[in-house]
């Protein structure tokens, strides 16, 4: 062989080792673009129940497998219960089980990182080969977040023996990581939604207990006034707003002395002046509270009518925000349909006369419409907490 062709073949056999290199560095680069994407969306779920929901989502675009089962760890009893599955026969789970009852699970947690558990017969959770030649495995991917175990993925996969890799594995402890982060991020999160509206149920509670005739009424107008919001098409998080916010609605009423507050009939016009400034009086209440400070023009304006004659500013057509234009409907139709101290209950019915005659006046068109589209939901909704409150010895109207 000329000297020629040795160089020919030895650059021939480093553009091939090249190629190979440039197709490694290529392949990492997918995995890692992918990985990335899948973390970003596990990530971007803000509630722990999302979290959960997409995980096992995301996981199969990492290792194709066959069932899975995600259990939760317990710190007080340092156990795992199952918290979703997908897939998952009676056989399976008793496999499962008997991995639980043998301390597989927990002693695959410790590890924090991915394993894979051949099912070779030898265990009471194992079986033999498939009658198509494939082998199952469990891969057991332990979810981790601060050095704290959160829970563990239990992967069936029935493969040929070498069917995924290490890399395979290193992924997807890579995503169990991310996962644990974001699972323990939005078990914080939705323990400080709890308190929050532990808050604003507890100060709704506190106006409606002053007044037999208006117990529970904030929670009824907040039922109503999510439901014409999502007949409006609203984003979820001016729903939320508008389910607050119909809360806490009233909870200047706080501040009105009880000779106005629980008079026996109507109110003089002095008397009603007082009323009137509940509005005010609440959104004092709700901003001395940095977190409910976003709720102040709801409490400050659902008396606002559309036609610029409500209360307290006088305010017109869309200068009204428009939770509170919709909480404006919201109230009216619960007080119509409500028995109060100077009116009998009317049914739903007359209440829908009543807001279609109030529109374009008390009430914003648009906001009106969404409550016609909503009102079977509405008076399904109404009925059925009056029969509750019948059935509780609650005073039905």
């Amino acid at each position: 062989m000329s000297e020629a062709q040795k160089k020919i073949e030895e650059l021939s056999r480093h553009i091939e080792t090249l190629e190979e290199i440039n197709e490694g560095l290529r392949s990492s680069f997918e995995e890692l673009s992918a990985l990335y994407r899948l973390s970003e969306t596990i990530a971007s779920a803000h509630t722990f129940s999302r979290v959960i929901s997409l995980l096992l989502d995301v996981v199969g675009e990492v290792v194709e497998y066959d069932a899975a089962m995600l259990l939760l760890y317990d710190e007080r009893s340092q156990s795992l219960s199952s918290q979703l599955e997908k897939n998952m026969s009676p056989e399976l789970r008793a496999r499962v089980e008997g991995q639980k009852k043998e301390g597989l699970l927990n002693w695959a947690l410790k590890q924090g990182r991915a394993l894979v558990v051949p099912d070779s017969g030898a265990g009471a959770w194992t079986q033999e080969l498939r009658g198509d030649g494939l082998r199952k495995s469990f891969i057991l991917v332990p979810i981790v977040a601060r050095g704290k175990p959160i829970g563990l993925l239990d992967l069936v996969v029935y493969a040929e023996e070498g069917g995924f890799s290490q890399r395979d594995l290193a992924l997807l402890s890579i995503l169990a990581n991310q996962a644990g982060i974001s699972l323990e991020n939005a078990r914080l999160y939705d323990n400080i939604r709890q308190d929050y509206y532990d808050v604003i149920q507890g100060l709704s509670k506190a106006v409606d207990a002053r007044d037999h005739y208006t117990l529970e009424h904030s929670g009824r107008v907040s039922t109503y006034a999510v439901i014409i919001a999502k007949h409006m098409g609203l984003n979820s998080e001016l729903v939320e707003s508008i389910q607050y916010g119909a809360l806490l609605h009233d909870v200047g009423k706080i501040g009105i002395p009880d000779l106005v507050l629980n008079k026996p009939g109507r109110l003089t016009e002095a008397e009603f002046g007082t009323m009137k400034t509940h509005s005010t009086l609440g959104a004092n209440i709700v901003g001395k509270i940095e977190s409910l400070v976003p709720l102040v023009p709801l409490v400050l304006y659902h008396h606002e009518r559309f036609d610029g004659r409500g209360y307290p500013e006088g305010l017109a057509g869309k200068k009204i925000p428009l939770g509170a234009r919709v909480i404006n409907v919201a109230d009216s139709f619960e007080t119509i349909t409500s028995d109060r101290v100077y009116h009998r209950a009317r049914s739903f019915e007359e209440g829908l006369d009543e807001v279609l005659r109030c529109s374009g006046g008390q009430f914003d068109p648009e906001v009106v419409e969404a409550f016609v589209r909503a009102f079977a939901e509405l008076k399904a909704a109404g009925q059925e907490d009056r029969d509750g409150r019948a059935g509780t010895g609650g005073e039905a109207p």
